[in-house]
């Protein structure tokens, strides 16, 4: 069965809008940066406007259910989308006083949104791991963005090594899961655990070690230590 691309037309464009701003980065002089965040925002809510309109009340699938385009997936891309517009203009001061590549700080911040709606239309586990790390990556970048300030260094090397230690738990976790199911999409593990006569402690210790390994990278308590 041929896979409709069209479903990924908010990806598509948020990838576009972040090289675009990136580019046009380039070419502007000082004093028109800021109008970058004006940009980005629209940008943003552009393809929130395009997923509610287009895809609300979908059903459908891409690579046999790895990416899945449903309500579900929808509603959090276009809360993601509102959520990084917002973060955009917020910042959108420090920035003008602060940076001299306004660019490439909204560009990693749109990678960050992109990296969140992947997350939400995941289907299977090594799909929503892929678009983890690229949320992390967005992430460590943004935390030590500030070279020159050592709490922002310190906040970024912890960060980079906490995250490379919860990579480990999420695949070992993803890898017990995988084992002793025979699946990675949600809702074939589902119905294996339905299935399954007793929960076995492997596959616990799976489910364990993946809910530890997201609270580190969300620093959610009582993995925020960084």
């Amino acid at each position: 069965m041929m896979n409709d691309f069209t479903l990924l037309f908010p990806e598509f464009f948020v990838v576009a809008l972040a090289f675009s701003v990136l580019t046009v980065d380039f070419f502007l002089p000082s004093s028109r940066k800021h109008l970058l965040s004006y940009v980005s925002a629209l940008g943003l809510v552009i393809a929130l406007i395009a997923s509610l309109q287009y895809f609300w009340g979908e059903d459908a699938s891409l690579y046999s259910g790895l990416i899945l385009v449903d309500n579900y997936a929808v509603f959090f891309k276009a809360f993601f989308l509102l959520l990084g517009a917002v973060a955009v203009l917020a910042s959108r001061d420090y920035v003008r006083q602060h940076l001299e590549h306004a660019g490439e700080y909204y560009a990693i911040l749109t990678f960050a949104v992109l990296a969140m709606m992947l997350m939400a239309a995941s289907g299977e586990l090594l799909t929503a791991y892929l678009a983890l790390e690229l949320l992390s990556f967005c992430l460590y970048v943004l935390v030590s963005y500030d070279r020159y300030n050592p709490k922002s260094n310190e906040a970024g090397t912890k960060y980079i090594l906490l995250g490379a230690f919860s990579s480990a738990l999420l695949l070992y976790g993803i890898s017990q899961v995988y084992g002793l199911t025979g699946a990675t999409r949600f809702d074939e593990i589902a119905q294996a655990l339905v299935s399954a006569p007793e929960l076995n402690p492997g596959l616990l210790l799976g489910v364990v070690l993946i809910i530890g390994g997201l609270g580190f990278k969300v620093a959610a308590v009582p993995f925020h230590m960084w």
